[in-house]
């Protein structure tokens, strides 16, 4: 059995932050429970981008390659400041993949594609700000809603500022953990609180050896 893959898109100015929480625990994931989940930096082509913090990433796949790819869990999109203009070719394969019910999360500028693509026209969604989706000039502004997340018809948005509910959400939505340890992980890293270290470590243990 191949594992389901995670794809997330990778364009220049991609945010950092609003991706690095999913990477790594994905990689903690498949260290514990190897075999399930993998991977996939998609781009539109395959030309190298640079990150908004100069890392060089470098796209495996096409966005055309993962449209039919039966065995997506996701697709992840990052926020950029690239987004106000271009990226037909991503619209286009995230209106494929919702057609075949694969999730879609976008967080920050990510948003003000799919709004400025009609994506968010008839769906609760959230962003950075209402004010910023309205520059777009879409017709979503009605299911606006003031949360650091929000999934609704096969689209999580969320706001750059929230990167840790972005990221629970999207492990929710593809399994990657028990919702008992995504719950700790979530409140660990918005509270600080040790509490819920020692309850994400039990958890996460007691699904390992599950």
């Amino acid at each position: 059995m191949h594992p389901a893959k995670i794809a997330l898109y990778a364009t220049d100015t991609m945010a950092d932050w609003e991706y690095a929480y999913l990477t790594t625990q994905l990689s903690d994931a498949e260290q514990m429970k190897p075999g399930r989940f993998s991977l996939v930096i998609v781009g539109d082509g395959l030309t190298p981008v640079t990150s908004m913090g100069g890392l060089p990433i470098s796209p495996s796949v096409d966005l055309a390659d993962i449209v039919d790819d039966g065995s997506l869990a996701a697709l992840v999109i990052p926020g950029s400041d690239r987004y106000e203009s271009g990226h037909e070719r991503l619209a286009e394969t995230t209106r494929a993949l919702l057609d075949r019910d694969v999730p879609v999360a976008a967080i920050c500028g990510a948003t003000f594609l799919l709004a400025r693509n009609g994506l968010l026209d008839a769906r609760d969604h959230t962003s950075n700000a209402a004010e910023y989706l309205q520059m777009t000039g879409y017709a979503g502004g009605e299911h606006y809603r003031d949360a650091p997340v929000v999934t609704d018809g096969g689209i999580t948005t969320a706001s750059g500022i929230h990167p840790v509910p972005f990221t629970a959400e999207v492990m929710r939505r593809v399994g990657l953990f028990p919702d008992d340890v995504i719950d700790a992980w979530e409140q660990l890293n918005l509270t600080a609180d040790p509490q819920y270290f020692q309850a994400w470590m039990e958890a996460a243990d007691a699904w390992q050896k599950s």
